[in-house]
């Protein structure tokens, strides 16, 4: 798979908004410990929670978007999932991932795949502005391994240009920092030999889909 060099700076532009927020709150820590504010442990608290953040969106961006284990190697889903607990958590927005799903019963995906789940686990967080649960579901077929993402929650909605990005034909010229995720998803969907689908429910979730072929095939 190639993309285009704007995805790549889009891409790293979206990593730098996000760790600059955690990575901020650690130096202002660290300045009122340095200038004697400490409040009872308060700006140690500060630094430790806003280095935990930075550290655990770190990590699950490099499994999102960076190669980890390799391009051509195998990944665990089991290891996507600890990913996607890490990057949720002390959020308002819960995960619901069973550990034990799909586990033993699915063979292993390429890299690319394990990344379009993750990047589906973002997408659906960012469907869900008030909050809510981001659940997953498994089903091993004949045809290789479904996966389904659901964001619930008040207001839940899917971005019109997240949308565009998802779309047949999306154009990289017309992509932003805010949706350039989901243009690279499908690029990687398409490359893993599937499509992500996105619906509303009946009771008003997110659902994103896709269908993996076997890994000896993707």
């Amino acid at each position: 798979m190639q993309v285009d060099l704007r995805v790549a700076q889009l891409l790293s532009s979206r990593l730098c908004h996000d760790l600059i927020g955690p990575i901020g709150a650690v130096n202002t820590g660290l300045e009122l410990f340095q200038e004697g504010f400490d409040d009872d442990g308060k700006a140690l608290g500060l630094v430790a929670d806003s280095a935990g953040v930075a550290s655990r969106r770190l990590t699950f961006f490099r499994g999102a978007f960076g190669l980890g284990a390799g391009n051509k190697g195998e990944a665990s889903l089991n290891e996507a999932r600890d990913l996607a607990v890490g990057f949720l958590s002390g959020g308002k927005v819960a995960l619901d991932w069973p550990g034990d799903a799909p586990g033993d019963v699915a063979p292993p995906l390429r890299a690319p795949a394990v990344k379009v789940v993750l990047n589906m686990v973002l997408m659906a967080s960012e469907s869900l502005p008030r909050g809510g649960a981001v659940g997953i579901d498994f089903a091993v077929l004949d045809e290789g391994l479904g996966v389904a993402v659901t964001a619930t929650g008040e207001d839940a909605r899917l971005r019109e240009d997240l949308q565009s990005a998802l779309a047949e034909g999306a154009n990289a010229e017309d992509l932003t920092a805010r949706n350039v995720h989901g243009y690279f998803a499908q690029c990687l969907a398409r490359d893993s030999g599937t499509l992500i689908e996105h619906s509303r429910g009946l009771g008003g979730e997110i659902r994103f889909a896709v269908l993996f072929p076997p890994a000896t095939d993707c």
